[in-house]
């Protein structure tokens, strides 16, 4: 038998910009989603137990928008959750892939500190689902930001998990320091082994596998990290049905008696926790988590060009306005005519990183390539590319604009 003495479910949304709608439909879903798992969270904030309802922010993009839309009560009740760890927000933008650059990754994680300072969530880890890997560089990132346990939910459709799973170690990252790392199941793991559905499947069945597998692996740690969605699947929203499961299995026989494993509702900071504990017993990996699996850049590697150049604009625009501003000249001291609209470089970099997250394609464009979803859904994810290159372009420009401006110019038209 393994060493298992609980395991941590972790649930959450898993958020595609797509996939199973289109993509302006699915920010308002994902903006629901919040709002139904806070009322879940809140109608057991006084439930000491096990099954208590808890909720995991997988990505930080719908939040930023719910937080935008939602009023001061319902702001301040969600605050107040996850002060108490019912309601956990976790680092990452979206799920992302390998076109980030350093500098995209760099804005893609200036949410958090945002976050921290404006609502006092305390942000300490990180999740990334589906995409098989991430490039090195991004250990270090995650370190500057202050994350500290971070999770891979690879999916292993037309790509593959590097290391054998469920693995726990320590990331060495390019500085030499470590991050905490999981190299994990897929996010729809519980589910799919019956947890919220079926319990006499998952004790005969499901466990005894995975148990068996676990002492395989030696794995050491008293506690398990599964990820669960709604059964609606990708794009889901809060499952109620876990509360009930679960109370019901903790109270079985051969779960009191220790011969299966006890399943607690959490968010990813009480396993990091128990992770903390057996650092030392981890093993250490470096360098990058190679990706096979975002194939979807490929298909449409026209716009994918573009985007890099995009981003190569946004990192000039964004050098010349630190320039501009340390010679008194910043977009904020210039005239409104001499400038773009506030908000520019914000929408931007949102546009550039949200062409470059992880969903390619509608659920049915494989099957429906000339369909109605397949057909709306890859122009909404295009566009992303094309609003970042008009922004970056006119970006760029004034911030060149302005430069031309104080250059001084040697001599007259009657120089020789």
């Amino acid at each position: 038998m393994s060493s298992i003495e609980e395991i941590h479910l972790v649930h959450h949304c898993h958020t595609d910009i797509g996939y199973t709608h289109d993509q302006p439909t699915l920010w308002d879903l994902q903006r629901r989603f919040i709002d139904e798992a806070l009322d879940l969270a809140a109608r057991d904030r006084d439930l000491d137990a096990p099954n208590a309802f808890r909720w995991t922010v997988e990505t930080t993009a719908p939040l930023l928008r719910w937080l935008d839309d939602a009023d001061d009560d319902r702001i301040d009740l969600f605050c107040e959750l996850e002060a108490a760890g019912r309601i956990a927000v976790t680092g990452m933008f979206a799920n992302v892939t390998p076109l980030y650059g350093p500098s995209q990754i760099d804005e893609a994680l200036e949410p958090v500190r945002r976050l921290r300072e404006a609502y006092g969530f305390e942000i300490t880890n990180a999740m990334n689902c589906d995409v098989n890997g991430q490039n090195w560089p991004l250990a270090d990132a995650l370190l500057d930001a202050g994350i500290d346990g971070f999770s891979m939910a690879i999916n292993e459709h037309f790509g593959g998990a590097p290391l054998e799973r469920p693995l726990p170690f320590r990331w060495e990252a390019p500085s030499g320091r470590e991050l905490l790392a999981l190299n994990g199941f897929h996010y729809s793991t519980g589910w799919a082994l019956g947890i919220g559905h079926d319990a006499e499947a998952f004790a005969e069945t499901w466990w005894p596998r995975l148990d068996a597998r676990l002492e395989e692996l030696g794995y050491e740690l008293p506690v398990l990290h599964v990820q669960s969605f709604h059964p609606f699947g990708d794009n889901g929203s809060a499952y109620p049905g876990f509360t009930d499961f679960i109370e019901e299995w903790n109270d079985r026989a051969d779960v009191l008696d220790g011969d299966l494993p006890r399943i607690r509702m959490a968010t990813p900071a009480t396993f990091w926790e128990v992770v903390e504990e057996h650092r030392e017993s981890l093993p250490v990996h470096r360098g990058d988590w190679t990706d096979f699996w975002n194939f979807g850049s490929a298909s449409s590697a026209w716009e994918t060009a573009i985007n890099r150049e995009s981003r190569r604009r946004l990192e000039t625009a964004d050098a010349l306005e630190a320039g501009l501003a340390l010679a008194g000249a910043g977009a904020p001291d210039r005239h409104p005519s001499r400038r773009s609209a506030s908000g520019s470089r914000d929408a931007a970099w949102w546009a550039l990183n949200l062409y470059d997250e992880h969903t390619w394609g509608a659920d049915v464009s494989v099957g429906e390539p000339h369909g109605e979803d397949t057909r709306a859904q890859w122009h909404h994810k295009a566009n992303y590319a094309y609003e970042a290159r008009s922004h970056s372009n006119r970006l760029q420009r004034d911030g060149l604009a302005e430069l031309t401006r104080r250059v001084s110019r040697v001599g007259g038209d009657d120089d020789e």
